[in-house]
């Protein structure tokens, strides 16, 4: 059975969901209804045409977060590293070289980046497993939950699907945190030689910036001055001529290869279906097709 983000995402929510419920004294429906509140919030923040304020460091803006936009955020991503010829030929050729990817991702605490290598190396059935290590950079610290979570849910499907044997698995992921803000040049100073990453993921964190940040571009300069010869960057972004503006004034500072845009499939993948999250999803489906749309 292959991987499905929604399938992966359940375990995610169910446990975090009950967590809240114990610790707060709240009934599972109170939890649901904090969410969707926090969902409509979010939702009209990010069609707002200005910097969204959303505070991930409340648990109830991440489950929304979860609920409303991470699987649609790791289609995307898995649609870009199956589609982009070139990008798909080298993550290939380095799992192949190495049998492992090193990859850094800004701002990307939630996990759907790890979700979307799960279910693309799951689908290239290459027959040897893959160790994916993740640098995730990322201000909210609390995102920490979410992404263990997430590796753990992919661990116990391969778990199910191969047994525990991890060399029949596709991936072995694993990854450290920092908390670090991505517009702190000066702030990288105490990070490290971190930067010997294959790959280097800005997974929709333009748009949460918004503005055309030049502390950003700076950060950006700098990570590539860091970088290997001959890594990549990838650099996913709502569709229209203002982001891929901003995507090329930042790439251009920081003196970084352009390749061609490659505009995705509106789509979910098929098979996935919002159901497999559960009875929760009765009262939040509408929010997870906005949810799709938005990362389009």
């Amino acid at each position: 059975m292959t991987v499905k983000f929604f399938d992966l995402l359940r375990p995610v929510l169910a446990s975090r969901m009950g967590y809240v419920s114990r610790h707060e004294k709240l009934t599972m429906e109170q939890v649901r209804e904090m969410i969707l509140s926090e969902a409509e919030r979010n939702s009209q923040e990010w069609r707002s045409n200005s910097i969204p304020n959303l505070n991930y460091s409340k648990t109830e803006c991440r489950l929304a977060y979860l609920y409303i936009v991470a699987a649609a955020n790791a289609n995307t991503f898995k649609w870009i590293l199956s589609n982009d010829e070139k990008l798909k030929q080298y993550v290939l050729d380095v799992a192949k070289t190495k049998r492992r990817l090193k990859v850094c991702a800004l701002g990307a605490g939630p996990g759907t980046e790890l979700m979307a290598f799960a279910k693309f190396l799951d689908e290239q059935t290459l027959g040897y497993p893959v160790r994916v290590d993740f640098q995730l950079l990322d201000l909210v610290r609390e995102w920490q939950d979410s992404w263990n979570a997430i590796r753990d849910a992919i661990d116990a499907h391969f778990e199910a699907q191969h047994g525990v044997d991890q060399g029949k698995w596709p991936i072995m992921p694993t990854g450290s945190f920092t908390q670090q803000d991505v517009t702190d040049t000066e702030g990288m100073s105490n990070l490290g030689d971190i930067w010997t990453q294959d790959l280097f993921v800005v997974n929709f964190l333009l748009s949460e910036l918004f503005k055309d940040d030049p502390d950003f571009h700076s950060f950006i300069t700098a990570v590539a001055e860091r970088a290997p010869s001959g890594s990549r960057f990838v650099f996913i972004e709502r569709w229209g001529p203002m982001w891929a503006t901003r995507m090329k004034n930042c790439i251009a500072k920081a003196g970084i290869k352009l390749g061609e845009f490659t505009e995705s499939k509106e789509s979910l993948d098929s098979g996935e279906r919002p159901e497999l999250l559960g009875r929760s999803i009765n009262s939040c489906q509408e929010h997870l097709a906005e949810g799709d749309e938005h990362r389009d």
